[in-house]
């Protein structure tokens, strides 16, 4: 409360007075309005920082969860990895395999390769000795195809440079199947006793216009492999 002191003017007499302040009530009501703002704003902070925590830890446990799926996959893709790489090595020992089964086949390729050659230059060198003779019709020459073929030449074509061996050594059909009927013949293959009686044999059959059989065209050649 204030003391004031007043003077009435009409009656010149001194009064004292006491007044209550004004400004104090309203100091408080706003003092206390004051701490429920801060009070209010502290409980505002705290539900934000507890609703903040919540939200942190429910992203922690998601993201938890997700390490963990990550983590369960990654096993499983080492699983798989190792299986790959088992696979791998079982591949690469067949792949070794078969290059070494490869390195022996190309061996032996080089090695039948070699003996084919080798085969064939003999049979070459073999026919050296043999005619071919083209165009007797089938069954000709009976059951002795040598003394047939021998004959023949001695009588019809008559060279004059045989020696006084000349010999049919073997005699034989073409290893072939027997023609059709109007099919022409196979040839006959004789093998002479020496290479000079072929050589004459074939310049008579060259330069004779003698080489038939019962009107039929006689034709001679040198038996070369069916490579040449």
């Amino acid at each position: 409360m204030g003391h004031h002191k007043w003077t009435d003017a009409s009656q010149g007499n001194t009064k004292e007075q006491y007044t209550t302040p004004v400004g104090r009530p309203q100091r408080v009501a706003r003092l206390e309005v004051s701490g429920d703002a801060a009070r209010m704003q502290l409980n505002t902070e705290e539900s934000s920082r507890a609703e903040l925590l919540m939200a942190i830890q429910g992203s922690r446990v998601v993201l938890e969860g997700k390490i963990e799926m990550v983590a369960d996959e990654v096993n499983l893709l080492q699983v798989d990895l190792r299986k790959v790489s088992d696979k791998v090595k079982v591949a690469e020992g067949s792949i070794a395999e078969l290059q070494t089964e490869v390195g022996m086949l190309q061996n032996q390729i080089v090695q039948a390769t070699s003996t084919v050659g080798r085969l064939e230059g003999a049979e070459g060198r073999s026919r050296r000795n043999n005619v071919r003779l083209l165009g007797f019709p089938e069954r000709a020459e009976g059951s002795d195809t040598e003394s047939f073929v021998e004959n023949w030449i001695r009588d019809v074509l008559q060279p004059t440079e045989l020696s006084r061996v000349f010999l049919v050594e073997r005699g034989h059909r073409a290893l072939v199947a027997p023609p059709w009927p109007g099919a022409p013949p196979r040839a006959i293959i004789a093998r002479l006793l020496d290479y000079k009686d072929r050589d004459c044999v074939l310049r008579a059959a060259c330069e004779s216009d003698k080489a038939l059989y019962e009107n039929c065209k006689i034709s001679i050649y040198p038996d070369y492999r069916n490579k040449v």
